[in-house]
């Protein structure tokens, strides 16, 4: 039958047919031959992705803690120290090569004071005596080892430490004082036998003060209101006058349109900043702002606050403007005395909104006095050093001002300092707060330095 089939066919059709058949049959012949090239594995040993997890890490910290892999020095490490006292027994080690790697002898364990062990992903790991991780390449013959390391903070990262930087640093007699940081400088400026004198230190020191000459400035000036701008200091006298300086140590009268009764410092805003002041038009007090004292911009109240509630001397305050939240950019004022002589005892929140003053009350600190305190910015955090029947206490706000709570025992004042009130706190760019003077409870004027760190930033 086949051979009538075959007869019967076009002559191209066979031909066709007939190479198939031959291929078929050659085929088996060519995979057994030698010139079939051998699969080539990878020599990358190196490990690219690296997590650690825990059934015991019920707060989820390990699955948030980035590991750095350094190729060149064979080291893995979390740069990120893991919080004071953290400790699980055991986790799970997710890692990742060029390819996926498998438990076959390809990832070795090392851990102190015990055997080496392969590596499986469904095992535990005693993650707190592993040191080393060698792995092997595809190839299984390249090899690649990392030192591990699991930082943990070894001290309460939010404990604060104290030292006493300078005592004694202002040797005439004062009647007042308030410390500024200002091109690179403290400067101390301080009220002896009615004139205006000022010592003035590096502001990476704080303990080696030399005099500076101060000229420019009247006897009556008031030194709580003193404020720093970018680019120029600005103070105000008994009589609404303003000074400036752009040194900090020759200063001018500013020729103003209104007088000045109250300066809050920098109002934040999304184009630019400028000062906040409370000026006296035709016997009525209104809010104004000012880039330089020269001319200004009124400003009209959002809600129906009164003026008149507002601290016009001696308060403190700040200006917060947030990197990461486009709506934070405040001024905050604390303390201080009205028009009327009363104690402002409430925190106050304010900010500018479509050309118009908005304010708003922190939430009450509790009978707290808020008299003669100091408002600073310190680790993301505002500080509030208040005093109260001849202690001092720290409170703080961790959402921008609108709530504040009483610091721990572990982020209290030095049991060494003196009580004071009306003090100068200043933070610098190197995480520390530095606390100056200030008034003891016998109303003498005091003449030390203080520095304090969070341990945290100690330890960088």
């Amino acid at each position: 039958m086949s051979t009538i089939l075959l007869k019967q066919m076009n002559p191209k059709y066979f031909l066709w047919t007939l190479a198939i058949i031959m291929n078929l049959l050659l085929l088996p012949s060519c995979l057994d031959s030698n010139e079939v090239g051998e699969v080539e594995y990878s020599a990358d040993a190196q490990i690219y992705t690296f997590t650690i997890s825990s059934k015991a890490d019920t707060n989820n910290i390990l699955n948030s803690t980035v590991f750095t892999i350094d190729q060149v020095n064979g080291k893995i490490f979390n740069k990120e120290l893991l919080p004071y006292q953290f400790n699980v027994d055991s986790v799970t080690i997710n890692l990742r090569g060029s390819s996926a790697y498998s438990s076959l002898n390809n990832v070795k364990l090392s851990f102190s004071g015990s055997d080496d062990v392969v590596w499986s992903q469904s095992d535990s790991v005693g993650i707190n005596t592993l040191y080393r991780i060698t792995t092997t390449a595809p190839d299984g013959e390249t090899t690649k080892r990392y030192d591990f390391q699991l930082n943990v903070h070894d001290k309460d990262p939010y404990i604060l430490s104290w030292e006493n930087i300078s005592h004694g640093y202002i040797t005439p007699t004062i009647s007042d004082q308030k410390t500024i940081s200002y091109n690179n400088r403290f400067i101390t400026y301080f009220i002896s036998n009615g004139a205006i004198s000022a010592v003035s230190s590096s502001s990476n020191d704080g303990a080696n003060w030399t005099t500076a000459n101060i000229s420019g400035l009247p006897p009556n000036v008031l030194l709580s209101s003193l404020s720093v701008s970018e680019d120029a200091l600005y103070i105000l006298d008994e009589t609404n006058r303003v000074f400036n300086s752009i040194d900090g140590f020759t200063w001018f009268l500013t020729i103003t349109e209104f007088p000045i009764i109250a300066n809050y410092g920098i109002l934040p805003s999304d184009i630019n900043g400028k000062s906040l002041v409370i000026i006296d038009d035709n016997s009525t007090y209104k809010f104004a702002q000012t880039d330089d004292f020269t001319s200004f911009s009124i400003m009209q109240m959002g809600s129906n606050t009164s003026i008149s509630e507002f601290p016009l001397k001696d308060f403190s305050s700040i200006s917060i403007n947030s990197s990461t939240s486009y709506t934070i950019k405040y001024l905050i004022i604390a303390g201080g005395l009205k028009a009327d002589n009363t104690p402002n005892n409430d925190i106050w929140i304010i900010q500018e909104n479509n050309g118009k003053i908005s304010n708003l009350k922190s939430k009450k600190t509790g009978v707290a006095s808020l008299s003669e305190s100091t408002l600073f910015y310190y680790d993301n955090n505002i500080y509030l050093l208040i005093n109260s029947m001849g202690i001092n206490n720290l409170l703080f706000s961790d959402n921008f001002g609108l709530e504040w709570k009483p610091t721990g025992i572990n982020q209290s004042l030095p049991t060494e300092m003196d009580f004071r009130k009306k003090t100068s706190v200043i933070t610098d760019d190197n995480n520390n707060i530095w606390i100056f003077g200030g008034v003891s409870e016998t109303q003498t004027q005091l003449d030390d330095v203080w520095r304090g760190k969070l341990n945290k930033f100690a330890q960088d």
